[in-house]
């Protein structure tokens, strides 16, 4: 597996706002998932979130949907 993937999905955000695209980075070797509101902020280190994976297990998902939930703790 490659240490570092990205690339663009959907985050839920709220009701209001439902999925908003983001650009994610997943560095597997760090455990850690960053997510950006686009490969340009990206670009300029300018982190939106991050959801450390360590210890982090699939919880479930939507059948039918390429949906994953995770949880952290």
């Amino acid at each position: 597996m490659a240490s570092i993937m990205e690339g663009p999905l959907s985050k839920w955000t709220n009701v209001m706002k439902g999925w908003q695209y983001h650009w994610f980075v997943l560095d597997y070797n760090a455990g850690l998932l960053s997510y950006y509101t686009s490969k340009d902020k990206m670009m300029r280190d300018s982190r939106r979130g991050c959801v450390r994976l360590r210890g982090a297990w699939q919880s479930g998902s939507i059948p039918g949907r390429p949906v994953m939930v995770m949880a952290t703790g």
